[in-house]
C-alpha cells in the first residue's frame, strides 16, 4: 500500500517545525480558488462554513481542488455534532476546526467525531476525494485518514480558556485555536481585541498547547505574530477572501480617486 496515498502536506510542515500559513474563505465558491491561495504563498486554506453560506457541494469541490493543488483543504464546521464534522470530513478536508470548544468532554466529542475506530466513530466511507477516490481496504482508510486529519479546537470563551489545559491534553486535539470575537464578547470586552485580558487568553492558550505538545493558531485579532511565534505557535492564520479583496480595493480606489491630474 502506497503510504503517501492520503497525505496531510500541512502536518508533514508541522512535525518539521515550520510554519504554515493558512487563510480563510468566506465567498470564493469556484475550484480555482486553491490555485489563487497556492499562488499568494499559502500553505492552506479553511472553508468558513459557521459565517460562510456554502453549500456542501460548494465545501467538497474547494476541498477537491485543494487537494489537487497540494493544499491542506480545512473546513470550519458550522457546529461541534457529528453530522457537520463528518460531512465536512467526507468532503476532503483534512483538518476540521471545531467551534465553541468549552471543556475536555466537548474535545473528546469532537475527536470521536473525526476519527474512524479505533480512535473514534466516525462513519466509513468507502470512496472520497481524501483517498482520490481509489479503492482501498476500509482499514487502510481509516488508518491514513485518521493519522491525516487534524482537528482544531477553538476557545471562544472564558470556560474554554479556564479549560484549555485540559482542551490541549485529550489525545487526537491537534491545535487550539482563539475565537477572538466571541471570545471578547463572551468576557464583556466586544471589539476589544486588544484588550489586556484578551490578550492574556492568547498567551495562556499558546502555553496550554505547548505544554502538551499541541499546536497553536495564531494570526489576525490576535497579538503580534512575532510574539506568538516566540511563543510557540507554527500555525499562521491571515485573515478572510473578503478582507483581503476589500482591503486591496479600497486601496486601489483611494488612489484613483485622489491622483492629481497633471497639468
Amino acid at each position: 500500500m502506497d503510504p503517501t496515498l492520503i497525505v496531510n502536506p500541512v502536518k508533514r510542515r508541522l512535525d518539521a517545525d515550520e510554519r504554515v500559513l493558512m487563510m480563510s474563505l468566506r465567498q470564493l465558491r469556484t475550484p480555482d480558488a486553491a490555485m489563487i491561495v497556492r499562488e499568494c504563498g499559502f500553505d492552506g486554506f479553511y472553508v468558513d462554513c459557521e459565517h460562510g453560506t456554502y453549500s456542501r457541494a460548494e465545501v467538497s469541490a474547494l476541498c477537491a481542488s485543494g487537494l489537487l493543488a497540494g493544499l491542506m483543504p480545512a473546513v470550519r464546521a458550522p457546529g461541534a455534532d457529528e453530522a457537520s464534522i463528518g460531512a465536512a470530513l467526507d468532503g476532503g478536508a483534512l483538518a476540521v476546526i471545531v467551534p465553541h470548544v468549552g471543556d475536555a468532554g466537548a474535545a473528546q466529542a469532537a475527536v470521536r467525531a473525526a476519527k474512524y475506530p479505533p480512535s473514534g466513530h466516525r462513519s466509513l466511507a468507502a470512496l472520497g476525494p481524501a483517498t482520490r477516490y481509489r479503492s482501498l481496504p476500509l482499514a487502510e482508510i481509516a488508518r491514513l485518514q485518521n493519522d491525516a486529519t487534524l482537528v482544531i479546537a477553538m476557545l471562544e470563551t472564558a470556560q474554554g480558556i479556564e479549560n484549555a489545559e485540559a482542551i490541549a491534553a485529550v489525545p487526537g486535539i491537534d491545535a487550539l485555536m482563539i475565537g477572538p470575537a466571541d471570545l471578547s464578547g463572551d468576557l464583556g470586552l466586544t471589539g476589544e481585541l486588544k484588550h489586556p485580558r484578551i490578550e492574556q487568553a492568547w498567551f495562556s492558550a499558546a502555553a496550554a498547547a505547548r505544554k502538551h505538545g499541541k499546536h497553536f493558531v495564531a494570526g489576525a485579532g490576535g497579538p503580534d505574530i512575532a510574539e506568538m511565534v516566540a511563543r510557540g505557535a507554527r500555525i499562521l492564520m491571515g485573515t478572510n477572501d473578503v478582507a483581503y479583496l476589500m482591503s486591496a480595493a479600497r486601496e486601489a480606489a483611494t488612489k484613483m480617486r485622489t491622483t492629481r491630474r497633471r497639468s
